[in-house]
């Protein structure tokens, strides 16, 4: 590494750590919406609420893997920042828990979206992963709107 190299990282900032710290974000809220889909499936009043909601959080649970796979190809260990378990965000009933999980699934897919770009341009291998991760958020947002659509207590009358 010349001095002209660590004088620009200096500056800048190095982008191998501005990666990894993004990632990593991104690898913490897709493990926390894994564990609220899974306790959320524990308390569904269905059979079949329970079984959309485990693979929903299955689905999670592999875009964390793959997150994991990017983490450690760049140098970084993603055990390390796993975060503690989360509770159900007090919801009383079905419906509010699915309602809250796809609030928290929109505002994770507008995260992704913002730092897309500067992902991108900081490490151009990671678009592929990118617009995986995207089209996975979208499958959970219509997935959870069908969920909300079904567990509406007034969509009955």
């Amino acid at each position: 590494m010349t001095w002209a190299d660590r004088l620009r990282r200096l500056a800048v900032g190095d982008p191998k750590r501005e990666v990894a710290e993004r990632l990593l974000g991104v690898y913490q809220r897709s493990v926390v919406r894994a564990k609220q889909l899974d306790a959320d499936a524990a308390q569904a009043p269905t059979a079949g609420a329970e079984h959309e909601l485990r693979l929903l959080a299955d689905a999670e649970r592999s875009a964390a893997a793959a997150l994991t796979q990017a983490l450690q190809e760049r140098g970084t260990d993603a055990a390390a920042a796993v975060p503690a378990p989360a509770l159900n965000g007090a919801a009383r009933n079905h419906w509010a828990r699915l309602v809250g999980r796809l609030e928290a699934c929109r505002e994770a897919r507008a995260q992704l979206l913002r730092q897309t770009p500067r992902l991108v341009e900081l490490d151009s291998s990671l678009a592929d992963l990118l617009g995986s991760l995207l089209r996975g958020l979208d499958a959970e947002v219509l997935a959870l709107r069908s969920l909300i659509a079904r567990a509406d207590p007034q969509a009955l009358d």
